[in-house]
């Protein structure tokens, strides 16, 4: 069909939307496909990784709700959207904003990190504070709620969603080689104790997914554990070669890709398709593609600034397993009209647009630059050296319930001042004189 059809389709949209979503079920237990996994709980709507996240993302009909966790200075593994305080809390505001510091290795620019503050520092003394990701064009999200909601800590969360209408939870980790060699931390160690403390490791009811972009990490839990585990591509790629494909299926069930990897954009305008869903799903993998928002300019033009129109085209024009979003909500609605359920006797709106339909009708002059070549994924970039051990040491930390860590975990308050004193030096001898 030529794009103005579609354009002509969209002009009826309100009429025909009321005929797709007029007799949905809401009930929150069709979890059908796609597979719905929420990016910090209902982060679009509420502060991230907050209680009131989570129960939105819970009632707006999620499969997954996720966790990525953190460490803070007293080995409490908490549900926080970054390492750095200052991107998602009151800190820059609170009496710890004198504890900034550089550490390039986890972050670019100044940070106070989550393992500066003690769980109680945090709880007590910062407010969360919600994530703007469009913030260049002057849209702010649920402003009444901007500071709303609590922080969790994991096993927080692991008791939240037991009791709901989940296929399950994931928990991402990222920095795990950092705080095992430089603060003697095995955050690994601590997420399989607290599921363990939890039941999660013995129940049928509810699946547990581990994400990460480190194969390390998921080789370490899939030698353990016997969780669904996620690889997490984290840039940009239009191919994988075989030897890539065939070192992750050695430790993941399934791969998370980037919008951009399925459908390239230059300038917001869909150029091509890639065919690495199907190659990826040919050889075993389930395929989950990140980050969906409803804010209408993170769509490309050619959706129409419908997160709905852009849902559409990756589960029937690229065919991906499941979503990673900020609204839940509007995933879960596309999920449940009954449109989408039609196969070949959908209507011609439910289609897919025309990949680089747009690009067809534009004037040769106002065509957006070529976009540069995308890179493949190849096996050097998948392998990784195991884990740094952690040395057993005396530890600070009280090795209880609600930190999730072992009795023999080490304290790694000396290697903090350490490494935050050597960032300082490195900072200074960069200045000029």
């Amino acid at each position: 069909m030529p794009f103005w059809n579609h354009l002509e389709c969209f002009t009826e949209f309100l009429i025909v939307l009321a005929g797709c979503y007029s007799h949905i079920n809401m009930s929150n237990s069709d979890h059908g496909k796609p597979l719905i996994i929420s990016h910090n709980g209902a982060s679009g709507v509420y502060p991230d990784c907050t209680d009131l996240s989570y129960q939105q993302a819970v009632t707006d009909g999620a499969d997954y709700i996720d966790c990525p966790v953190q460490v803070t200075k007293d080995g409490i593994l908490i549900c926080m959207s970054s390492i750095n305080l200052m991107e998602v809390t009151t800190v820059t505001t609170s009496p710890f904003s004198s504890l900034s510091s550089v550490i390039p290795e986890i972050h670019d620019g100044p940070g106070i990190f989550t393992f500066n503050l003690t769980w109680e520092e945090i709880h007590k003394n910062l407010k969360p504070a919600a994530s703007n990701p469009e913030i260049q064009y002057s849209i702010y999200r649920n402003p009444l709620y901007k500071n709303g909601g609590n922080f969790m800590r994991l096993g927080d969360f692991l008791a939240f969603g037991k009791d709901k209408d989940l296929t399950g939870i994931l928990i991402s980790i990222e920095n795990a080689a950092f705080l095992a060699e430089k603060l003697g931390y095995s955050v690994t160690d601590g997420v399989m104790r607290a599921l363990q403390d939890s039941g999660y490791s013995n129940q049928t009811g509810q699946e547990v997914m581990i994400l990460s972009k480190n194969s390390s990490v998921l080789i370490k839990f899939r030698q353990q554990t016997k969780y669904e585990l996620v690889y997490m591509v984290d840039e940009s790629i239009s191919d994988m070669v075989n030897s890539s494909i065939m070192d992750i299926k050695q430790f993941a069930h399934m791969i998370a890709i980037s919008k951009q990897s399925v459908y390239p954009v230059s300038q917001q305008f869909i150029t091509g398709q890639t065919k690495l869903v199907q190659k990826l799903q040919s050889a075993g993998f389930a395929v989950y593609v990140y980050l969906f928002r409803n804010e209408f300019v993170s769509q490309p033009w050619d959706f129409l600034s419908d997160p709905t129109v852009e849902i559409n085209m990756y589960v029937q024009g690229a065919g991906v397993d499941g979503i990673i979003t900020e609204y839940p909500g509007t995933a879960a609605a596309y999920r449940r009209n009954t449109c989408s359920k039609l196969g070949d006797q959908a209507p011609s709106y439910m289609s897919p647009v025309p990949v680089g339909g747009l690009l067809q009708i534009m004037d040769p002059q106002a065509l957006p630059p070529t976009l540069a070549p995308m890179p493949s994924l190849h096996a050097a970039d998948v392998v990784e050296p195991p884990l740094p051990a952690v040395s057993p040491k005396p530890s600070s930390f009280g090795a209880g319930e609600e930190s999730g860590l072992p009795p023999s975990q080490p304290s790694y308050g000396r290697h903090l001042v350490a490494l935050i004193f050597l960032s300082s030096v490195m900072l200074c001898g960069s200045l000029p004189v």
